[in-house]
């Protein structure tokens, strides 16, 4: 039993430490508003297990450090992704085709954690972070923009993990 729990956390650890890595990696785009953030893509291994739950909002907690908003983004990152992540895995007790999961995690995705980044980004888009008065053009015109590009990781998730699902099968990585 301990030792199917630290294999547990030793994944859960790992998969953080990569979403970590990829978006700080990749800063130019993965903060702001005009993102294109591919840590993202590892949002879809909740389709295979709900263990993979923790790491992926623990990394966004981690990585939103490091954004030029700072715990502001902290907060809404983790917020946005933790509640649809949470979503998602609610659902899927009750869908048990894969597809169907992945389908509904990017629709999930799309109108619970985007319109959360949307309004942070909105609000405190000012210089320095400096909290500014919410404009629903400016909203809309961000969250467009995210929804496109969080579209095109989500839908690249897909294919990732499910190219990774063949090689180590993702459903017993916790087992």
């Amino acid at each position: 039993m301990r030792n199917k729990k630290i294999k547990i956390l030793t994944v859960q650890a790992f998969i953080a430490a990569i979403y970590i890595v990829l978006t700080v990696s990749n800063f130019g785009f993965s903060y702001g508003a005009i993102q294109f953030r591919y840590s993202e893509a590892l949002a879809q291994l909740v389709v295979f297990s709900p263990l993979f739950y923790l790491p992926v909002t623990l990394g966004v907690a981690i990585a939103n450090f490091f954004s030029p908003l700072g715990l502001v983004d902290v907060f809404f990152g983790t917020l946005g992704t933790g509640l649809a992540l949470a979503i998602s895995v609610f659902i899927f007790k009750f869908i048990k085709n894969r597809h169907l999961r992945h389908i509904l995690n990017i629709v999930i995705y799309l109108i619970i954690c985007m319109p959360i980044i949307a309004y942070e980004i909105t609000i405190f888009s000012g210089e320095n972070g400096v909290k500014m008065p919410f404009e629903l053009d400016v909203f809309l015109s961000i969250y467009s923009g995210l929804l496109l590009s969080q579209f095109i990781v989500m839908v690249l998730g897909v294919v990732i993990t499910e190219i990774l699902n063949k090689a180590i099968n993702l459903k017993k990585i916790f087992d």
